[in-house]
């Protein structure tokens, strides 16, 4: 059991509420994907024992019969933990993220812990092992009444009450629309928030029933992308302009491929490279096409020049700005000068506003200006993000010692 974080028990009140649908996955299945995703072992228990097993991936019910797969209250957990463990309890017909769970499991938050859904009802409990006393419980809110822990609401993503719980008309295609709405990106700019976010939350809950991934949304931007530095390319007006309108559908498509993910509980680390590296592919392809679009004015030898010092400037901007977020969690508390430039410019210049930047001067006719400053300002950009990320990571990794230091000083006095 070295490899377990904690346990996940799951209430499951009737194997129709397991195997019901929500964002294309059952419910049950969704809450082995929402544990796993936290490095949580997933158990199921019902108070009648008649729900369907722990995975649920089968969809077939039991018809009433005790199923071996769920603990009946009282029964012993199924596994040896040590008494400090994490355990987080929650209803199968809760709706929520795994971001609300790596939340409520996150280092310095209350080891107890009581999240009630959008109706407030209780729907996440956190406790540990030894508050159990070995035993599943009877109920998610007698668990949460015999705890000290208050009832907290998250400032986002607050578990959608669904199923039989839910509010009196509210649809699974209501509750799934709810759903997409509440989740954030603190990385959204401006126009994320005016423009892109407001298109995908309307196309997302349409995608959600059907087999679509992310990574596929992802590739079909890509795609998208290659057809924008063409249109770029092109001699005139309008094309460059299409090639900027296909730029702004890439970043409302960066918007779904996230919410799907988050949504349908497939967020994984090898999709998060492939998002991340076809943004930056987008964008440098689009000044690609821009400067074959600038050559006759700016001569041939200078375009290349120009889309040259923008293609190594967009890698190494992406190589620096990946290290300074995969490390964020180090430097950022710092909380010195360094650090809160650094996360200006990742919250401010890593956004998705450069696709509405692309359209205005492609409306304007300013592509070939903004090919020369591009072509510079990417330099700049990972030159200055790599000196703050350096002096951030130095102070990051003296504060222990300073910290120690003060406290010395302090006793002496």
């Amino acid at each position: 059991m070295g490899g377990v974080r904690g346990l996940a028990l799951v209430l499951v009140a009737s194997d129709e509420e397991a195997c019901a649908r929500f964002a294309g996955r059952t419910l049950a299945d969704r809450s082995v994907a929402l544990a796993s995703s936290v490095g949580l072992l997933p158990v199921a228990f019902s108070p009648s024992a008649v729900a369907d097993g722990p995975a649920g991936r089968d969809g077939a019910g039991s018809h009433g019969r005790p199923a071996p797969g769920i603990l009946r209250p009282g029964a012993p957990l199924p596994c040896d933990l040590d008494p400090g463990r994490p355990v987080v309890a929650w209803r199968c017909d809760a709706a929520f993220v795994a971001g609300l769970l790596r939340e409520v499991l996150a280092e310095g938050a209350p080891s107890e812990r009581v999240v009630r859904d959008d109706v407030g009802r209780v729907a996440i409990v956190r406790c540990e092992v030894r508050s159990l006393a070995g035993r599943v419980p009877a109920s998610l809110d007698g668990l949460a009444a015999s705890l000290a822990a208050p009832s907290l609401a998250p400032p986002r993503g607050t578990p959608i009450a669904i199923g039989a719980g839910a509010p009196a008309g509210r649809t699974t295609q209501a509750a799934e629309a709810d759903l997409v709405a509440a989740l954030e990106n603190p990385r959204d700019g401006l126009f994320d928030r005016l423009l892109n976010r407001r298109i995908s939350r309307r196309l997302t809950p349409l995608l959600l029933d059907l087999p679509v991934t992310p990574n596929q949304v992802t590739l079909l931007s890509l795609a998208l992308g290659l057809a924008a530095a063409a249109a770029f390319a092109s001699p005139g007006w309008a094309w460059p302009v299409a090639g900027a309108l296909l730029v702004q559908a890439t970043a409302v498509l960066d918007c779904v491929d996230g919410e799907i993910a988050r949504a349908k509980v497939l967020e994984s680390d090898r999709g998060e490279i492939l998002d991340v590296t076809s943004d930056t592919a987008i964008h440098v392809l689009a000044f690609l096409g821009i400067a074959v679009h600038a050559g006759p004015g700016l001569g041939a030898h200078r375009a290349r020049v120009l889309a040259a010092l923008f293609a190594t400037g967009g890698l190494l901007s992406f190589l620096v700005v990946t290290r300074a977020e995969r490390t964020e969690e180090r430097w950022k508390p710092v909380g010195s000068r360094p650090a809160r430039l650094l996360g200006s410019m990742l919250a401010t210049l890593t956004t998705r506003d450069l696709s509405v930047l692309l359209l205005v001067a492609a409306l304007l006719g300013l592509l070939r200006p903004l090919l020369v400053g591009a072509a510079f300002g990417a330099h700049v950009f990972w030159a200055l993000a790599l000196a703050l990320h350096s002096r951030a990571m130095r102070e990051a990794a003296g504060a222990p010692a300073a910290r120690e230091d003060r406290q010395a000083r302090s006793v002496t006095r």
